[in-house]
C-alpha cells in the first residue's frame, strides 16, 4: 500500500503520486533536483538558479529558495505536467534544502520551512547546512563521519539512527584548522617571514604570490584586519600554496602536511565512540591528491586504523534529495540537530529534534561554505 501524506490544504497526497524535491543553495550557484514516482525508477529533473548574496543584513538564501521553487511550479505548469495544465502547483510529497552559511549568514533559518511550504505546498520540509548534506550525500546516508574542508573546515559524525556529532566549523578566527583560511594565512605568514629576512619557515614563492594577489605587503594588515570578507580573502591564497607545493617549495608543502594533520584531528574527533568506523571527505582542498590529502590519510590511519576512509559517493545536493526521501518514507525517522539542521513535519518540528549544538553560534561559526573555496564558481 502506497503511504499517503497530507497536503498544506488537508487534502491527502499519495507519497508515490507526488514529487520530492531538493535543493542546493550556494556560494557558487543553487540547483534544483525532483523526482516523480517510486524510488526504483523516479522521473526526474533538474533546474539552476543564482548563487547567493551576501551584504550587511546576511544572506539572500530565502530569495533564492523560493525562485527555485517557483521556477519549478512554472515548468511544472508549462509542460502540463500530471494534471497541472490548469496552473496549480504541482503535488509535492517532501522537500529538503541545503545551504551554504545557514547558522551564521541567514537571519531566521526557521522560515525556510515556511517558504518551501507555502512555495511548494508540503508539510514535509527539511532545512540543513550545506556541510551536514555534504555528509548525507558523500556516505549515501549511512552513519559514519564526513570532513568537509574548502574556505572552512568541520566535521559530522552520525550513527545512523539519531545522533549527531559536530567536529571544528568555529570561523577562522578560533578553528577551521586545515582549511582554505588556515592555509591562507599560514601562506601569508610564511611571506612576511622571508620579506622580514627570517630563516625558518619562510617562503620567497609565497611572497611573490601574496604580493601579486594582494600588492605591497605593507597594504596587507589595512586590507585584512578591517574587511569583513577576511576569511574568504585570506582563503583565496589556497590554491597558490597548492600551486607552490607542486613545484616543489618546501615550506608550502610542510603548510599543507600540517593542514593534512589539522583535519586528520578533525575528522577523528567527529568519530566517536558511538559512530560506526566509515569515513570520507568532501571539498575543494581533498578532491585529488596532495600533501595535503597524504598526510590526512596517514594521521588518521595512525590515529584511528579501525576507520575506512572511502572516496565521497554524492554531492551535497544528494544530500538533500536523500532527505527529501526519507520524509517521504519515513518522516517521523528524521531527527534534527539544531541549528545545522531542522525538520518539520505536518506543521510541527519533529519531537525528536536533538537539543541544540552549543557551536552553532552566529558568531562562532564560518561565514563561508565549508565546501567551496573563493573562486569556485570560475573553475566549475
Amino acid at each position: 500500500m502506497s503511504e499517503h501524506s497530507q497536503g498544506i490544504d488537508g487534502v491527502a497526497v499519495e507519497a508515490v503520486d507526488a514529487w520530492v524535491v531538493a535543493l542546493d543553495v550556494g556560494g557558487s550557484g543553487s540547483r534544483l533536483v525532483a523526482e516523480f514516482g517510486n524510488s526504483v525508477n523516479p522521473e526526474r529533473i533538474s533546474l539552476s538558479g543564482r548563487a547567493v548574496k551576501v551584504n550587511h543584513h546576511g544572506s539572500d538564501a530565502s530569495a533564492v529558495v523560493a525562485s527555485l521553487c517557483q521556477s519549478f511550479n512554472a515548468w511544472a505548469a508549462r509542460m502540463g505536467h500530471h494534471g497541472m495544465s490548469d496552473g496549480s502547483t504541482a503535488p509535492v510529497s517532501s522537500a529538503a534544502v541545503g545551504i551554504t552559511g545557514l547558522t551564521s549568514l541567514v537571519e531566521k533559518p526557521l522560515e525556510i520551512h515556511d517558504i518551501l511550504a507555502r512555495e511548494l505546498r508540503t508539510n514535509r520540509t527539511a532545512v540543513a547546512g550545506d556541510a551536514l548534506t555534504a555528509h548525507l550525500g558523500a556516505l549515501r546516508g549511512r552513519a559514519g563521519a564526513v570532513l568537509s574542508v574548502g574556505t572552512g573546515a568541520v566535521a559530522f559524525g552520525y550513527d545512523g539512527v539519531n545522533r549527531w556529532r559536530r567536529a571544528d566549523g568555529w570561523g577562522h578566527l578560533l578553528g577551521d584548522l586545515g582549511a582554505g583560511v588556515w592555509v591562507g594565512g599560514e601562506a601569508l605568514r610564511a611571506a612576511g617571514r622571508y620579506h622580514d629576512g627570517a630563516s625558518r619557515g619562510a617562503s620567497k614563492r609565497l611572497l611573490e604570490a601574496a604580493v601579486a594577489k594582494f600588492g605591497l605587503i605593507e597594504s596587507w594588515p589595512n586590507q585584512f584586519y578591517k574587511n569583513a570578507e577576511r576569511a574568504k580573502q585570506l582563503a583565496s591564497m589556497a590554491p597558490e600554496v597548492m600551486i607552490a607545493a607542486g613545484e616543489g617549495d618546501e615550506t608550502s608543502i610542510r603548510i599543507l602536511e600540517e593542514a593534512g594533520r589539522h583535519l586528520a584531528d578533525t575528522l577523528a574527533s567527529a568519530l566517536g565512540r558511538d559512530i560506526p568506523p566509515l569515513a570520507s571527505t568532501t571539498g575543494r582542498l581533498v578532491q585529488e591528491e596532495s600533501p595535503l590529502t597524504v598526510s590526512l590519510t596517514k594521521h588518521l590511519s595512525e590515529d584511528r586504523p579501525d576507520v575506512s576512509l572511502v572516496p565521497s559517493g554524492g554531492s551535497p545536493l544528494d544530500g538533500a534529495l536523500h532527505l527529501a526521501r526519507r520524509l517521504r518514507e519515513s518522516p517521523h525517522s528524521v531527527t534534527g540537530f539544531r541549528p545545522w539542521l531542522t525538520i518539520r513535519v505536518d506543521g510541527h518540528h519533529t519531537s525528536r529534534d536533538t537539543p541544540e549544538d552549543k557551536g552553532g553560534s552566529d558568531i562562532l561559526t564560518a561565514q563561508l561554505s565549508a565546501t567551496d573555496l573563493p573562486g569556485d564558481e570560475l573553475r566549475d
